[in-house]
This record gives C-alpha cells, structure tokens and sequence, in this order.
C-alpha cells in the first residue's frame, strides 16, 4: 500500500517545470480556501433560513468530531509527509507533523456530507467538491499524500452520519439552534 501510496503522490506532485499559475492556484486552494468554511457558516447563520442554521450547526458538530476523531488517529499512527522521507518535491511551507488524515480535507468532505445530509445538497455537493480540489491541491504541493485525502473521507463519511443521525434522533439539532436565535436576535436587535 505504501508503495501506491508513493507512485500516486510522485504522479500528483508538481516539479520545478510546473507552471507558475498553477503553484499559485494550489497555494491559494490549499492555504486560503479553509478560511471560506467559517465565512460560510456565519453566513448561514445570519442569512440562512431556520433549517440553514440547523444544518449549519449539525454540520459544524460533525465537523468538530471528525476532526477528533482524526487527531486520534494521527497519534496512533503518525504517518509521516512526503518532505519528511525526501519524497519528491514541496512547494508549501508546513511544519513536520503527522500527516494522516488530512485535517483540510475532513473539514470540507465532514461539511459537505454534513450538508448533503441535511438540508443544503447542493452546497454540500459543492463543498465536498472543493474538498477533492483542496486535497489535490495539497498532495500537489508536496504536503499530503493520497491515501492522506482518501484516509479524510473515510473518517468524514462515518462522523457526519454518526452526527447527523444522533442529533437528529435526540432532537439536540433543533434544540441547539432553539437555544442560540434569541441570543442571536438580542445582540443585533
């Protein structure tokens, strides 16, 4: 599996005859993109509708526990990143830390999923998405591997399900969001 898991990210990886646009593109993708998730949430939340600050929440409290989640397993298995065996090339400054699973990737596949399984299909579509592209965009310069990508999604899939249908089941969803309007409405009232 390692050695897929190495032919995959040296099929991936950019060069140094890579064109300059498209190092740029990933940087952007790969560094600045996640800053759009918390944006988005607050936009829901003020814009959205009842059923959008639901979805945003539930998909938030997903989101939290995969990354728990994948913070456990980091520690149980600290696999390494590709500059830290001197495999290929990086074009992205990060420290030396485990590297699986990719937290940028559980963050986007987790709400994605989250939303898909919610209220908001097309803007979970969309984000999961923009998972895949921040994924590559990663892998390409020389952070993460592929199986760091696809290790992301397997722990999303089951975290936003097990979420969603908890809260759900215990009605802690609507509550949650219940809670928190009138709050919401005071301060800006």
């Amino acid at each position: 599996m390692e050695t897929l898991n190495n032919t995959l990210f040296l099929l991936i990886n950019a060069n140094a005859q890579s064109p300059g646009f498209l190092l740029t593109l990933s940087t952007f993708l790969a560094e600045w993109l996640i800053y759009s998730v918390p944006l988005l949430l607050v936009y829901l939340w003020v814009r959205g509708s009842h059923p959008d600050r639901v979805a945003a929440v539930t998909a938030t409290m997903g989101v939290l526990f995969a990354l728990g989640c994948g913070q456990i397993i980091n520690m149980l298995w600290p696999h390494p990143r590709p500059f830290m065996i001197g495999l290929g090339h990086t074009f992205l400054a990060h420290k030396q830390e485990a590297s699986f699973p990719s937290d940028h990737a559980i963050v986007f596949f987790t709400l994605g999923l989250g939303f898909i399984l919610t209220s908001l299909r097309k803007l979970g579509s969309l984000i999961l998405l923009l998972g895949v592209v921040v994924g590559w965009s990663r892998i390409y310069l020389g952070v993460h591997f592929p199986f760091d990508i696809a290790g992301a999604f397997l722990v999303a899939v089951p975290s936003a399900w097990l979420v969603v249908k908890t809260l759900r089941r215990c009605h802690l969803d609507e509550l949650v969001v219940d809670k928190l309007e009138p709050i919401y409405q005071r301060l800006l009232s």
